[in-house]
């Protein structure tokens, strides 16, 4: 294998000039089909005598240097990947509130006049055990909750665990007439989600809504606790009960607790009914003040972030590190990893910065919306073309994406990120819980060219000057000016199937490693190398190489040649976009290399 800076394209034909240098006799044209033998330029590329070359892979040609973010993958293609470092973690959620404490009093007033002796013909028609029952309207529940959040949109549901206390308080007169009321039921708002009560020490569940006691004592009263769960917003009961909510302002809740009686008519002692002035029932239902802890609607949350992430684009490689690389890139990618426990979707906003090596923002782009889902992982890409492929990747298109990189910044990142909650979908939550989100930037890419990009190589080829100190060649002088007479020549007929221009310009470098002028030397290349159409297929290009001296000094001090090719999509109104570069099949071949002298030259031998 060929050592470092070996399998070069443009030393091939300074090679071949050499060639001449040490084999051609003054005045003589000279052909490199004639010779049969192998000239060396020290250790920097030797010339076979068939006048041709190997296949010259696209990576002979590119050093990625030590570089973080540009990688040769197995298959040969060339790929920008860059992770940041840090996994960016932020957390979203919205606080919960508080209802007050409500208090209600109520007062019913037990109508036994059915049950009245003085309607003693009714009396006698009783049987001694019937079961008589009546209802009451207790107390109205309403109440009212100002919540001035704009985090939730609408709701449909609430939870928390809240006590509603319900107290009965039996007059003496109705004491003495009925002591014992076989069935207490109490029937609270359908809107209302009930857990336990707690009724003389024991643990009663509710029956669509209804609480029932039995074997109630008026004299003792009743002293109930009940707990109450929730609220459910979706739709107003049947029974008229009904929580709403709007955007901005709060709650509005309205319903009844209802109460019913059972009684046997064995337990009414109808003479102290016939004498007695107040029967009544006063009832108080205290609602406890309590935070609501979950909810159900949709939710809009919003959070600010100054920057995330940072990717590093470090150790830049030569063949990008020139002033006139344009690194246009045909569909660079800029990759945002989510994880997200948060159980709305969120939508973003923001923008992408490029910096240099001292922070200073060199390019911003703004970010259109996009989302990333609830409860899951998210792979959000900022691209400059649409997918080729469904998957479950968010694509945004984003075709002003390529500036970010075009000139190799030192890091990308995203600022000014705003989060907001999607309320589009309906969610579960837990209030004043902060779900958290964890981001990590990437770039990727594979090295496709769009229509404006430039790649530049340059090298140099040195520790020539042993070789090429002792040629001149004549000069002439006519009408009082001197000229040299002659000039070389290089012939090449080169196969590429890289999928880019290739332009070359040369120039001469000294034993101080100083350029020598245009004024003392000219190299001049008349063709640009045609590019393959699909880095497959080899384009075709007879190429030109003019060495003209200018100065017939120059080659004392001329010590190699510099190089510098650009790598180019278009060229004229011709372009090709879109091929990747791949590093082991795109090559360049050099075929049927002649060396010829035009005009006179003389080689000082002393």
């Amino acid at each position: 294998m060929y050592m470092n800076r070996i399998k070069r394209i443009v030393p091939l034909w300074s090679a071949a000039l050499l060639t001449l240098a040490m084999t051609a006799c003054v005045d003589k044209d000279y052909d490199l089909d004639n010779v049969d033998m192998t000239v060396g330029l020290g250790n920097t590329i030797q010339l076979p005598s068939n006048n041709s070359t190997a296949d010259i892979c696209l990576d002979d040609v590119l050093d990625l240097g030590s570089n973080n973010f540009l990688s040769i993958s197995d298959d040969g293609m060339y790929n920008i990947s860059a992770i940041d470092d840090n996994e960016f973690v932020a957390h979203m959620g919205v606080p919960r509130f508080s209802v007050p404490k409500k208090t209600y009093k109520g007062t019913y007033v037990i109508d036994l006049g059915d049950f009245d002796p003085r309607k003693s013909v009714m009396r006698k028609a009783k049987k001694a055990n019937e079961d008589i029952s009546f209802n009451a309207p207790m107390v109205d529940l309403d109440f009212s909750v100002n919540y001035k959040s704009d985090a939730i949109t609408r709701l449909e549901k609430i939870g928390f665990s809240a006590k509603l206390s319900v107290a009965l308080t039996f007059a003496k007169d109705l004491q003495g007439a009925l002591s014992d009321i076989s069935r207490l039921s109490f029937t609270l708002p359908q809107c209302l989600q009930l857990g336990k009560a707690a009724w003389n020490g024991d643990s009663i569940s509710a029956n669509n809504n209804t609480y029932e006691l039995r074997d109630v004592k008026t004299s003792d009263g009743v002293r109930l606790v009940i707990n109450v769960v929730g609220v459910d917003l979706s739709e107003k009961k049947p029974d008229g009960s009904y929580m709403s909510y709007k955007q901005g302002e709060g709650l509005q809740f309205h319903g009844s607790l209802n109460m019913s009686v059972g009684v046997m008519e064995s337990a009414i002692d109808f003479d102290k009914v016939a004498v007695a002035k107040d029967l009544s029932v006063s009832g108080t239902a205290v609602l406890d003040n309590f935070s609501v802890t979950s909810a159900r609607g949709g939710f809009t949350p919003v959070r600010d972030f100054d920057q995330v992430g940072g990717v590093s684009l470090r150790n830049v490689p030569a063949f990008l590190n020139d002033d006139e690389v344009n690194l246009d890139l045909y569909d660079p990618q800029l990759n945002i990893d989510i994880f997200s426990s948060v159980p709305f979707a969120t939508k973003m906003t923001g923008a992408i910065v490029s910096k240099d090596m001292k922070g200073n923002v060199i390019r911003r782009i703004d970010v259109p919306q996009f989302s990333y889902k609830a409860n899951g992982h998210s792979i959000v890409s900022l691209r400059r073309r649409p997918a080729s492929h469904e998957s479950d990747t968010t694509v945004v298109v984003l075709p002003e994406i390529c500036d970010v990189i075009r000139n190799i910044p030192d890091s990308i990142a995203l600022v000014d990120l705003v989060g907001v909650g999607d309320d589009s979908e309906t969610t579960d939550i837990t209030l004043s819980k902060y779900y958290e989100g964890r981001l990590r930037l990437s770039v990727a890419s594979g090295i496709s060219l769009g229509s404006d990009a430039i790649i530049v190589y340059k090298d140099d080829y040195r520790g020539w000057n042993d070789q090429f100190k002792d040629i001149r060649f004549v000069e002439t002088e006519s009408e009082g000016k001197k000229s040299i007479d002659g000039f070389i020549r290089v012939y090449a007929n080169i196969a590429n199937k890289i999928p880019a221009f290739l332009t070359l310009k040369a120039y001469g470098i000294d034993i101080n490693g100083n350029i020598v002028g245009p004024d003392k030397l000219e190299v001049e290349v008349e063709k640009v190398i045609k590019a393959s159409s699909d880095g497959k297929t080899a384009a075709k290009t007879e190429e030109v190489i003019n060495i003209r001296p200018k100065d017939n000094n120059v080659f004392k001090t001329l010590d190699g040649l510099g190089f510098r090719v650009e790598m180019a999509a278009r060229e004229g109104s011709q372009q090709v976009v879109g091929v990747k570069l791949n590093a082991y099949h795109q090559t360049i071949k050099i075929t049927d290399i002649k060396v010829q002298k035009y005009g006179k030259m003389a080689v000082d031998l002393n």
